[in-house]
């Protein structure tokens, strides 16, 4: 029996993909919230120009995923047009993005267990809180109907950005619109989407700001549902033990921040309680001082007769000054009022560094409309919705401030009782 050749003997071995690569590093596809297939196309906006996309739905449930109905909006074995998944971002020393396992399959997840813990906590950074909140994305199968030879791509997109539009599009349909089957192999529509150029400190993004139902030129075969992707397949949920593993670096990280920051703090109140200090002891000398005058001249009050009129008029006159420095600390508190921020106000949105991520400001105003009882899809677009957010802020720091001023003045009437 002759022996195998080198050739048969040598292993056979998988070499990975270098067009995979180069894809996924040029679209900004993060692996760590993602795990896309090789050969899967993710489509890329460039640039304000209009998109011309036909949806290919999926089967949803077609994977070893666990589901969720809740959060897909459909049932299991049906024809879907979107897979809806959150991530909190900024996780780990490398920032990352992570798929919130609560809020996309309804799993367990450390980070919403530890905003939850830290919710009550009044000394915990109430930026960080927000920062950690889970963000809503949606992943789409489409066509692009000027670059068909690329075939089914798949859409990673914020919600804030293109499917909140969407949303109220497929809302606004009558009895006399067609459209609301648009994502059909058969008589669906081809929507074409305007898109308005934005930036947030350096970073450029697109928004849809227009959404058409136009009809296709051409129905598909049911053949194209094989090539759809399984869009439940693609999100990738760590585990538990995994995700808390990462997580805990950036706890880590925020702590030594805090520390910092608290100690500074500590540092300010003993400042503080310095400067008070010598101000008590100030005040104490000048009320001796008061003292020591009564005392002399006590004698000399007892014999006039006319002392105790003039004494009453020169209380008069003192509560009169009393009432002219408690108009003055009202003029003066409520200058104060006017000049301080309100607390959990957006104002820190809009001063961010450069790097911040418009997501985080589209999912604060979301949050701080939830608060206001607003409605953001009663705005035309963010701006709008942001001048409505900081109108009430504004009357809530008003009516704050009134409330205070309230309180100072009664305590005042009390302690001239």
């Amino acid at each position: 029996m002759s022996k195998k050749s080198k050739k048969e003997k040598r292993k056979k071995r998988a070499y990975s993909s270098a067009s995979r690569r180069a894809e996924q590093h040029k679209s900004g596809f993060e692996i760590t919230s993602l795990d896309v297939p090789e050969g899967v196309s993710l489509l890329s906006i460039k640039s304000d120009k209009a998109l011309f996309l036909d949806i290919i739905p999926y089967e949803v449930g077609n994977s070893d995923h666990d589901f969720t109905e809740g959060v897909t909006w459909a049932d299991k074995g049906e024809l879907h047009y979107e897979r809806t998944y959150f991530v909190h971002r900024g996780i780990g020393p490398d920032g990352n993005s992570f798929v919130c396992p609560k809020k996309t399959v309804g799993g367990k997840c450390p980070i919403c267990e530890f905003r939850a813990k830290k919710s009550n906590d009044e000394d915990f950074d109430e930026d960080t809180l927000k920062a950690l909140a889970p963000k809503e994305r949606q992943l789409f199968n489409v066509i692009n109907t000027k670059e068909r030879d690329k075939g089914v791509q798949v859409l990673d997109m914020s919600f804030h950005l293109f499917g909140r539009k969407l949303d109220a599009e497929i809302r606004n349909i009558d009895d006399d619109d067609d459209y609301g089957d648009f994502y059909s192999v058969e008589d669906g529509k081809t929507l074409k989407i305007g898109l308005e150029e934005k930036h947030f400190g350096k970073a450029t993004f697109y928004e849809a700001d227009s959404i058409r139902f136009k009809t296709r030129k051409e129905d598909y075969d049911e053949d194209i549902l094989e090539e759809a992707h399984d869009l439940d397949s693609m999100i990738k949920i760590l585990d538990y033990d995994e995700l808390k593993k990462i997580f805990l670096q950036t706890v880590d990280n925020d702590d030594d921040d805090e520390n910092e920051s608290k100690s500074k703090k500590k540092k300010d109140k003993k400042k503080d309680k310095k400067k008070d200090k010598k101000k008590k002891e100030k005040e104490e000398e000048s009320d001796e001082d008061d003292d020591d005058f009564d005392e002399d001249n006590f004698d000399d009050e007892d014999d006039d007769d006319d002392s105790d009129g003039s004494d009453e008029d020169d209380d008069d006159d003192s509560d009169d000054e009393d009432s002219d420095e408690d108009d003055d600390d009202d003029e003066n508190f409520d200058d104060d009022e006017d000049n301080e921020a309100p607390e959990n106000t957006l104002s820190d949105l809009t001063t961010k560094d450069d790097d911040s991520d418009f997501e985080e400001f589209t999912n604060e105003i979301e949050i701080r409309c939830e608060e206001f009882d607003l409605d953001s899809y009663d705005y035309a677009d963010w701006k709008d919705a942001e001048l409505a957010v900081r109108e009430k802020e504004k009357a809530a720091a008003k009516k704050k401030a009134s409330k205070k001023k309230d309180t100072k003045n009664s305590k005042k009437k009390r302690g001239k009782k």
